[in-house]
């Protein structure tokens, strides 16, 4: 009986210490504890893994939504992605809020409704069953601005995509086309002229300030202005030649024939030189200085 007692009395002591345990009070289980406490809650990963959850949660809201959504209300919704919209024109442009009913949003029709922004190149849109709406966008880059009454935004396909407001971006080429181009259409010419612009600085060249492209059939083709330097370089029809000798130009000719109003390159081993611009006779003795304080435009 004695031998009994203390056998109960032994487990009786024992059960305390399995419990403290079980509840997590070992070292073990309190440096697990303090790893998850100091990892931050509530954000996706970067890199791969980030891509990773975006799919995989774009794959269980596609697969999920239209069986379960056991919250009824839009509680929130995630983006990734976009950097030039605001929230409030996301939110129009998906044409949802908080507190719509999850059952009657259609996920793809959103994305849809993103994708007809001008400034959004792809758009996808899931639904997930804890209210949850997960937006992921590609937008498009601006590198020119096609002037005119109504300026908009070109992208590296030649496609302008946005009105702009007319200082918008002072940075970008401003592009002139003598024909006209459809809006949110990939113009060839376009994108001939910001190819043209994009090889500037591999040229030793200061970056475009404007690019002219004229008519159908008219000899004079590409003509280019660059920062800080007052002619017009006419460089016709094929502007790759023409853009070599621009090099050699710029770094050979004396000051006084950058204040011409116009320079035609047209011609192999010439240059010919037209009258001065006003803008031109009013610059410094030596244009190039001015030309060489110009930050050459990024193709990021």
């Amino acid at each position: 009986m004695s031998r009994l007692f203390r056998d109960r009395r032994a487990r009786s002591e024992r059960k305390p210490q399995r419990r403290a345990t079980r509840s997590g009070t070992s070292p073990a289980a309190r440096k697990r504890r303090a790893r998850r406490a100091g990892a931050p809650a509530g954000r996706l990963r970067t890199g791969r893994i980030g891509a990773g959850v975006l799919a995989i949660a774009l794959a269980a809201g596609a697969l999920l939504s239209e069986r379960v959504v056991p919250v009824p209300r839009l509680r929130a919704v995630h983006l990734l992605g976009a950097t030039r919209l605001s929230d409030a024109e996301i939110g129009a442009a998906a044409g949802v809020a908080r507190g719509d009913a999850m059952r009657e949003i259609d996920a793809g029709r959103v994305a849809e409704r993103l994708a007809a922004n001008g400034w959004v190149r792809r758009a996808r849109a899931a639904r997930l069953p804890i209210g949850t709406l997960v937006l992921a966008l590609e937008e498009r880059e601006p590198r020119a601005v096609l002037a005119g009454p109504e300026p908009r935004a070109v992208d590296a396909e030649g496609t302008p995509f946005a009105p702009v407001a007319s200082e918008a971006f002072p940075e970008l080429p401003r592009l002139v086309l003598a024909a006209r181009v459809a809006p949110s259409e990939p113009s060839a010419a376009l994108a001939a002229a910001i190819a043209l612009a994009d090889r500037l600085a591999s040229l030793g060249l200061p970056p475009a300030e404007a690019i002219e492209i004229a008519a159908e059939g008219d000899p004079t083709g590409s003509s280019l202005r660059l920062r800080g330097l007052a002619p017009r370089f006419v460089l016709g029809r094929d502007p790759e030649p023409a853009l070599a000798r621009l090099a050699a130009f710029v770094d050979a000719a004396p000051p006084e024939a950058l204040l011409a109003g116009s320079i035609d390159l047209r011609f192999q081993d010439q240059a010919v030189l037209r009258e001065p611009s006003p803008e031109g006779a009013a610059q410094a003795a030596d244009p190039r200085r001015n030309a060489g304080s110009s930050t050459a435009r990024g193709s990021g």
